[in-house]
């Protein structure tokens, strides 16, 4: 099967968090979108519209909780490297399909699970198998998704596959998430309650630097990184590169000094995963850390990148080097940010 027809699941938004503001939509033209701006910034900047969602179900294996949604299919872009790809909607796409794992003790989001994989079913026979894309939207943030097929109206099972944790667990995720367990949500779906589902459209500021808000819900976090204010030790500092911000604290991890770096979006503070970072920290004429850091969770850091280093003072200067920006796919208003990201000092 190929990767195009294979679920890249996602975080989520509630159709009954906008119970109230029907008035603000309109019917959406099947199967068309508004052209995309010309001239876009090469920044985060305000989409042509943005879509009311259908909450599926939700299901818990072990510690990690799992919430599905889907909307009408759209185009988004996958990244290779620094170079984007726009995926359009195909003639058989039924929904955009989205998938959100979190922790149930902390509703921390987990950004990376490694095989992630789904299965949909009707009536006992599978409909497809799909493969999640990571993905970044500015009502969803970090999640998993894509456009996917399906055979009609009826009662569908989901059955997702969740792998083990991808990257480094610290504090008390250290020894969780662990092994694969698979979640089944169930849901009903038809064409015209797809067809009667709203969406937002943005004459006024598409293609203007900023962003549209998250779609805030009870019961399904968002994968927000820490304010600044409340990441713990001592700050080392903010600053900008490709548009995304990068905090910097110094904390104590493992029994020994530790630097945190914590990219994320600007206007709606999402983390922002799978990217290969580096630093160097400058103590005068000396080098006192060059190398990588590594991706890593942290209950109270977040979705962050890491390194020991030794007792940093505050007159050292610590450069971050991008070399690789985020390897997610971007729904529209991202897919130009994030990719073009020089070293930033801080």
């Amino acid at each position: 099967m190929e990767r195009r027809n294979v679920l890249r699941a996602g975080g989520f938004t509630l159709l009954s968090a906008l119970a109230g503001c029907t008035g603000l939509f309109e019917t959406r033209p099947a199967g068309r979108e508004p052209p995309l701006v010309e001239n876009r910034p090469d920044a985060v900047y305000v989409p042509t519209h943005f879509e009311e969602m259908q909450m599926a179900g939700m299901g818990h294996g072990g510690s990690r909780m799992v919430g599905l949604t889907y909307s009408y299919p759209h185009r988004f872009w996958t990244v290779t490297g620094r170079e984007t790809k726009r995926v359009d909607v195909e003639g058989d796409d039924a929904v955009h399909m989205m998938l959100s794992v979190w922790d149930t003790e902390t509703n921390e989001v987990l950004p990376i699970e490694s095989g992630l994989q789904i299965e949909i079913e009707k009536d006992g026979e599978t409909v497809t198998r799909l493969s999640p894309w990571p993905m970044l939207s500015q009502r969803m943030g970090f999640h998993y998704g894509d456009n996917v097929s399906l055979d009609g109206d009826g009662t569908y099972a989901v059955s997702v596959d969740l792998g083990s944790m991808g990257l480094r667990r610290m504090g008390s995720f250290a020894d969780r998430f662990e092994g694969r367990t698979t979640v089944r949500v169930e849901f009903d779906y038809s064409e015209s309650e797809r067809n009667d589902l709203g969406y937002t459209m943005l004459d006024e500021r598409k293609g203007q630097k900023g962003a549209v808000d998250p779609m805030m819900m009870e019961d399904v976090p968002l994968s927000f990184a820490p304010k600044k204010g409340d990441l713990p030790g001592e700050s080392v500092g903010e600053g900008t590169s490709g548009d995304a911000v990068f905090v910097a604290t110094a904390v104590e991890r493992d029994g020994g000094p530790y630097l945190a770096v914590s990219p994320r979006t600007p206007h709606n503070r999402y983390v922002l995963p799978m990217m290969s970072l580096s630093a160097t920290v400058a103590r005068g004429n000396e080098t006192a850390f060059d190398g990588a850091l590594t991706e890593a969770i942290d209950p109270e850091l977040g979705y962050h990148y890491g390194a020991a280093v030794d007792g940093l003072r505050p007159d050292d200067d610590v450069t971050i080097t991008v070399d690789a920006p985020p390897q997610v796919s971007r729904h529209e208003g991202y897919e130009t940010a994030f990719l073009d990201m020089p070293e930033v000092t801080l």
